[in-house]
């Protein structure tokens, strides 16, 4: 119960954030844009905070990296983690199980790609994304030498972005997690990234 209550407010958190950070303008009469449509290179360093989680799991998920904000695409260095140990069962044999405690972390590439089709008078934008996670997994567990759960893996995922000022977006879609065998791979995934170093004219 308790568990549950954490992973609730932590969401409730990030999307009140989001939703407060955003700026107090007018949002009639949208501009639809070409979601192919590039501008000139814009590169900004950023960092990004968000959660991946389903009805068995969850997990923290940090990064920082490239947000090139003419051509719409982010390259990222991220860091996930489960944030509590989690039971699960090693099947040894027929008759022979092992229950421990498993913690797991994923160190990865993500790689994003957005498609904006609507602005709005205080220039936040709506669109798509298509995600790729491209990293390492290992699980830890409590009473075990050895990480019995290694692989690296590819991390497909999408949804809708808001870019709601020039230096946040707020993202929100599906992450297709299969690398934790103890776990159902569909997961939700909220993602707040912010933008340094903005310049006033941009």
């Amino acid at each position: 119960m308790l568990l549950k209550n954490l992973k609730k407010t932590i969401s409730i958190l990030l999307l009140l954030t989001t939703l407060l950070s955003a700026p107090l303008k007018s949002y009639a009469q949208p501009i639809t844009l070409n979601p192919f449509g590039v501008s000139y290179f814009q590169p900004k360093f950023g960092i990004n905070m968000g959660t991946f989680f389903n009805h068995q799991d969850f997990l923290f998920d940090f990064g920082l990296g490239l947000e090139e904000l003419g051509y719409d695409f982010s390259v990222t260095f991220n860091g996930s983690f489960r944030p509590y140990y989690k039971t699960v069962l090693f099947k040894e044999a027929d008759n022979l199980y092992w229950q421990v405690e498993e913690k797991v972390v994923q160190f990865s590439i993500d790689l994003e790609k957005r498609f904006y089709f609507l602005e709005f008078a205080n220039n936040s934008k709506i669109g798509l994304y298509a995600l790729l996670k491209a990293g390492y997994f290992f699980g830890t567990y409590k009473g075990l030498s050895k990480n019995r759960n290694q692989e690296f893996g590819l991390t497909p995922g999408g949804g809708f972005s808001w870019q709601f000022s020039k230096m946040s977006r707020f993202s929100f879609g599906y992450l297709y997690f299969s690398q934790n065998p103890y776990a159902h791979p569909h997961t939700f995934n909220l993602k707040l990234s912010l933008y340094i170093n903005n310049e006033k004219n941009n």
